[in-house]
């Protein structure tokens, strides 16, 4: 019997998500109906509240400091006024195709909010897809993008199973996007050919819906500092991540149902594996932009 009722729910929740899967691209515009959240890395008043900023939250069944203040180029560029410029850019650009889309913060004044609460803002929406952006603090000789996607973790307040699958796919829709960015090439000293796979970021860990965080440059980098600080450039790369994005959602029907209802968070610092109800659920409505 309890096999016959998984039976049953299995293929109500894909013929709902297939559902919405049509319904994308079938109006005038082609995102209509898509819930993007963008979350640009880090925020401008991090660096002045350590205290906030280094409380742990629980990451994934481990603990990890609420945030951080990001990277800069040589010269002092921060990685999230670059974040945050260029996540103004992705969402006129997505709103531009009939999207619905979300920051994760309002502007790039603020303190936070805790990677924890990032994630759990695309699931609280039940979002279409996630996507983080960043900017690396990594070795002047590398230079480049990674794609990063989730790996298997599944804790008291995470599980990510029903991600991975549509995951990869969005960031190999992304990955061959940001081929196309001029300047641009995939990562030199992280990940294999732009692409990589995490298992320790908070941000992934708690999704409960499709996700990844793009590395997109190297901030230490004289070659990616020079575009990272271009105007004309961020917005090129936001063409980029538009291309990728629109080409996942418009090919949902390859990638199946995959959101998932996450634990609610234990009070506890236990790390024992747990088995998690991977409940489907259809996208709402499109509703108004908050």
């Amino acid at each position: 019997m309890l096999k016959r009722c998984a039976l049953v729910l299995t293929l109500v929740s894909t013929v709902l998500f297939a559902t919405q899967a049509a319904h994308l691209g079938a109006t005038s515009l082609p995102l209509t109906g898509a819930i993007v959240v963008i979350d640009p890395g880090h925020n401008g008043g991090n660096g002045a509240d350590p205290a906030f900023i280094d409380h742990l939250v629980n990451a994934g069944g481990f603990w990890k400091a609420c945030d951080t203040a990001g990277a800069t180029t040589n010269s002092g560029y921060p990685e999230h006024v670059f974040t945050f410029a260029v996540a103004k850019l992705l969402q006129r650009d997505l709103r531009a195709l009939g999207a619905r889309v979300v920051l994760t913060r309002p502007n790039d004044r603020g303190v936070g909010p805790c990677i924890t609460e990032r994630a759990a803002i695309a699931n609280r929406l039940h979002a279409t897809v996630a996507v983080s952006l960043h900017g690396d603090g990594g070795p002047p000789y590398g230079r480049g993008f990674e794609v990063i996607g989730p790996g298997l973790v599944v804790s008291s307040v995470s599980n990510t199973a029903p991600i991975l699958q549509a995951s990869r796919h969005l960031a190999s829709d992304l990955r061959r996007a940001l081929d196309h960015v001029r300047g641009l090439e995939p990562s030199t000293y992280l990940g294999v050919a732009g692409i990589g796979t995490r298992d320790d970021l908070g941000g992934l860990n708690r999704s409960a819906v499709p996700k990844v965080l793009i590395e997109c440059l190297n901030l230490r980098n004289a070659s990616d500092a020079l575009l990272a600080t271009s105007p004309t450039w961020r917005a090129t790369l936001a063409q980029g991540l538009t291309a990728g994005i629109e080409t996942f959602l418009l090919g949902l029907h390859r990638h199946g149902p995959s959101t998932t209802t996450q634990p609610t968070e234990s009070t506890t610092t236990s790390t024992t594996t747990t088995t998690v109800p991977t409940t489907t659920t259809s996208l709402p409505p499109e509703t108004t932009i908050p």
